[in-house]
């Protein structure tokens, strides 16, 4: 990572390696979701 760089990021509610089914359902499990750099959904509070 550097200084604007951009970047990709998933974080889900849980451990999506154990449970494919999170993926299933991004909106209720994937609690941020970042695209090249751009914010399309954060939840965390």
């Amino acid at each position: 990572m550097e200084v604007g760089a951009y970047a990709d990021l998933l974080l889900s509610d849980g451990h999506p390696l154990q449970n494919l089914g999170l993926v299933a359902d991004p909106g209720k499990n994937f609690v941020v979701i970042m695209k090249d750099g751009k914010v399309y959904r954060n939840t965390v509070k």
